[in-house]
């Protein structure tokens, strides 16, 4: 995930304002994590500003990483007070701990596993098609912005605890994702020349992932979701540059 603050392109200087105004307000710990902000109707009325201000307002912090919206709760804040900001951040990986993002790996391992185990024996048509929807995005034309690559792989993890539905695992991936080094993780799988050269190889193991959800072989589900995972920290591992005391 970025760390220096985003652009803002949508909505001007009054989606600046609240932007600014809910990023003070989460990092102060006035909306804690897994809290609900206002509703768009709430925070319009709050900020004298119309719906589709909010709108691009949340729009920015969901893309830092600080909220997410979940059907029927609204948008949920997945950032602690505790943690760096992301304008505040210097870039470092977990404050320059490699053991810290090793055990978020090892937890992803545990709790995504489960989820995927889960989700093949309790998905239904609509959890189903969230997570093809994600799995086949990029067989148009065009891959994603490669900004946004990191973020959109992603989402279909996402996809796979929803449908595990279980509230435990996903808070449990709401505290990953709200961590200092996922974040890092995310702004870090880019190489040096922004481009994440994995990205066609980490779909093609979701769509794996994914077919053995959709024939309910929760046991396959569970090995190919930990041993994706576990790929994943090895050639990343493998890409950081160690500093001492890391």
């Amino acid at each position: 995930m970025p760390t220096d603050a985003p652009q803002i392109t949508l909505g001007g200087r009054r989606t600046e304002m609240v932007y600014r105004a809910l990023l003070t307000d989460i990092k102060e710990g006035r909306y804690e994590a897994h809290s609900r902000l206002p509703t768009e109707n709430e925070l319009a009325e709050t900020f004298a500003v119309s719906r589709p201000v909010i709108r691009n307002a949340l729009a920015l912090l969901k893309q830092q990483g600080l909220v997410r919206s979940v059907q029927g709760s609204g948008t949920v804040v997945i950032f602690g007070s505790e943690q760096t900001a992301p304008e505040q951040g210097s870039g470092s990986l977990l404050s320059g701990s490699v053991r810290d993002l090793q055990r978020c790996f090892e937890f992803r391992i545990l709790i995504e596993g489960e989820a995927a185990y889960a989700a093949a024996l309790r998905h239904n048509p609509r959890t189903l098609e969230r997570m093809a929807d994600c799995v086949y995005t990029t067989r148009g034309p065009a891959l994603p912005a490669l900004a946004e690559q990191a973020h959109q792989t992603f989402d279909f993890h996402r996809a796979v605890v929803d449908a595990a539905d279980n509230l435990f695992l996903q808070q449990s991936l709401d505290l990953i994702v709200g961590s200092a080094g996922f974040r890092a993780y995310l702004s870090r799988r880019r190489g040096r020349d922004g481009i994440i050269h994995d990205h066609g190889q980490v779909n093609s193991e979701h769509i794996e992932i994914f077919h053995l959800i959709e024939r309910r072989q929760a046991a396959e589900a569970r090995e190919a979701m930990r041993g994706h995972i576990q790929r994943a920290h090895d050639s990343f591992m493998g890409r950081i540059p160690l500093t001492n005391g890391e």
